[in-house]
């Protein structure tokens, strides 16, 4: 059995209990508002990128974790932007996909996460740029209350972007998610189960990934299962980022010449923090396969 690391993850939760409980709420906010304020990339797509393919050449973090910022960007240049309203489900309050919508592209919108924390750093912040038409919502969400928060916060239909990270139950979630119908939608996958099964953690209420496993490899769900769930909500899947972490989807109606609908076999990234961590794509799948994953 492959001997799974587990000691980062203990560590960066001691240290944020730390910083919670010895420096000063306005001491945390003020780094958060001087993140906001770092300029973004104006060299784009990145010379550093010439000549790679697909969505690969347009990768690049402002404020996102994983290249989404430029993914993102590249698919609205080309789409166009309509309703300019987004929702994000999981997000960092210095990592989050739709900062830059919101910041740079007048977009309103809403977020929420299970972090009281994070939401009042984020509604802080917005207060301090002027950003009146998005907002932080603390919940914890489940399938029974999805639509009905969305609701409640006046969220349109037809909405640009949808971003579902929430570490767990995003399959669950996107299946019954139909109060808005997002142009372009970022589900985070997990990777190590490879291109091939299509599978999910089973749904539950009170579902946190640390505590069903503490290296964290028990979460989400695999590419190929988020990809025949899009198929029958009306998307087709058009890449993934090279870190191996998030899927990138289109609605039908939406078209880019030269982005063509992907098989998950042509898109999957395999996960590259548990690669740099020497876990192989086997080691991984091994981990996955000992764990009670649900076939959907």
């Amino acid at each position: 059995m492959v001997d799974i690391p587990v000691k980062k993850y203990r560590v960066r939760r001691a240290k944020k209990w730390l910083q919670r409980n010895l420096i000063p709420f306005v001491v945390r906010a003020n780094k958060v508002s001087s993140k906001w304020r770092k300029p973004d990339r104006v060299d784009w797509p990145p010379a550093s990128l010439e000549g790679m393919p697909g969505l690969d050449r347009y990768e690049y973090s402002w404020l996102s974790q994983n290249g989404e910022d430029g993914v993102i960007r590249h698919l609205f240049d080309n789409i166009g932007y309509e309703s300019r309203w987004f929702v994000e489900f999981g997000f960092g309050v210095v990592q989050c996909n739709c900062l830059r919508l919101m910041m740079h592209e007048d977009f309103s919108g809403l977020l929420m996460d299970g972090s009281g924390e994070n939401v009042d750093f984020f509604n802080d912040a917005a207060r301090k740029f002027g950003l009146d038409r998005v907002k932080a919502v603390q919940t914890f969400i489940t399938r029974s209350n999805l639509q009905e928060l969305i609701s409640a916060n006046d969220v349109p239909r037809e909405i640009d972007f949808l971003s579902l990270d929430v570490d767990g139950n995003d399959y669950w979630f996107w299946e019954e998610l139909e109060c808005v119908s997002p142009r372009v939608a970022c589900i985070e996958y997990n990777a190590g189960i490879g291109p091939d099964l299509s599978l999910t953690v089973p749904y539950a209420d009170d579902f946190e990934r640390y505590e069903r496993h503490p290296g964290g490899f028990f979460h989400g769900a695999s590419l190929t299962a988020l990809e025949s769930l899009g198929r029958r909500k009306g998307y087709y899947l058009i890449g993934c980022d090279m870190t191996g972490t998030n899927a990138f989807f289109l609605r039908d109606d939406v078209r880019i010449d030269g982005v063509p609908a992907l098989t998950p076999r042509e898109a999957f990234r395999p996960h590259a923090n548990w690669l740099g961590r020497r876990i192989s794509e086997s080691q991984q799948l091994e981990i996955m396969l000992a764990m009670p994953y649900q076939e959907v």
